[in-house]
């Protein structure tokens, strides 16, 4: 990448970041209630009139660009080489989904710049080099991590077993690679369920932790906009495996489904001297976030009572 294109990409994206914050800060200024804020309903809406209020900028002159405007930069990108430095460098600055307009500019490329995606997402390990710090790990990753969202987003099949083979390899993913394969496996919606509940149900294997535990979470998302019988399952299948169950016992909550309560109740009663603290707390919790009845439920702790009654 020569010097010049380097240096106008860099202005193009710091400024894009600056006029981003202004519009999330404006949007978000207006609205008072935390309810409000924390629902799916206003985020979606938060995301879509983002979008939308950034799409006159890309058409309006920005002083210290050679092209004149951001989409005309865009446009004058004529080799895949200079594109796919343009994304490094988006990827770089750019802190979630990169614009619709260097998208676009991406995929006019087709199959070659699918293929490049998948080569920056898999370019490196996935986690730290010895005596390597978390947040520099990170910023390392930040292209490739980017690159495996668009992979999602553009539900390209032939990256999914790779993906969900080399995050099942990790011992203990951080969070901020756990994040990136959400955001992909989120992308493909339905069709990666029977990839995830395969490694679910890998046989003999131990306690579903780790990458696994990432994977119940992945199921739920996913479920809840595309609810499907093949989801339930794993999620149930999940429960019964797993070491840690307070996860499982959470996504079942989350997930909606008023089947899984006869699951936990029984699981309770059966286990009830050998729980600790927080499962018992969030196994209840998920049973009256289903509808269930939690009457009858024996307390271990001796505060169940108490905290019903307050």
């Amino acid at each position: 990448m020569d010097n010049e294109l380097k240096q106008q990409t860099i202005l193009l994206f710091d400024e894009y970041n600056r006029v981003l914050g202004e519009v999330y800060d404006e949007i978000l200024d207006s609205v008072t209630d935390e309810a409000t804020l924390a629902s799916p309903q206003f985020q979606m809406y938060l995301e879509n009139s983002v979008i939308n209020s950034l799409q006159p900028w890309f058409s309006e002159e920005l002083a210290g660009l050679t092209a004149g405007t951001p989409e005309s930069f865009l446009d004058a990108l004529v080799t895949l080489e200079d594109v796919m430095d343009v994304f490094r460098i988006a990827a770089e600055k750019i802190d979630g989904d990169l614009p619709d307009h260097l998208m676009l500019r991406v995929g006019a490329f087709g199959e070659a710049a699918t293929v490049k995606i998948m080569e920056m997402a898999l370019a490196q390990e996935w986690s730290p080099q010895e005596g390597e710090e978390i947040p520099d790990f990170r910023d390392r990753l930040a292209v490739d991590l980017a690159a495996l969202r668009v992979l999602g987003q553009w539900k390209y099949g032939p990256s999914v077993e790779p993906v969900l083979d080399r995050f099942c390899a990790l011992t203990d993913p951080d969070e901020y690679v756990a994040d990136g394969v959400k955001a992909f496996a989120v992308g493909f919606a339905d069709e990666i369920v029977p990839e995830i509940t395969a490694r679910l149900e890998t046989p003999n294997l131990p306690g579903l932790g780790g990458p696994y535990e990432y994977l119940v979470v992945y199921l739920t998302e996913i479920g809840k906009t595309e609810p499907s019988e093949d989801i339930f399952r794993g999620l149930k299948f999940a429960f019964r495996k797993m070491d840690h169950k307070v996860i499982a016992a959470i996504c079942l909550g989350d997930y909606g489904d008023g089947r899984a309560v006869p699951l936990l109740k029984s699981y309770l009663d059966r286990h009830i001297h050998e729980i600790d603290r927080q499962f018992f707390y969030e196994t209840i919790s998920a049973i009256k976030k289903l509808g269930g009845d939690i009457s009858d439920i024996q307390d271990p702790f001796r505060d169940f009572g108490a905290k019903n009654k307050g």
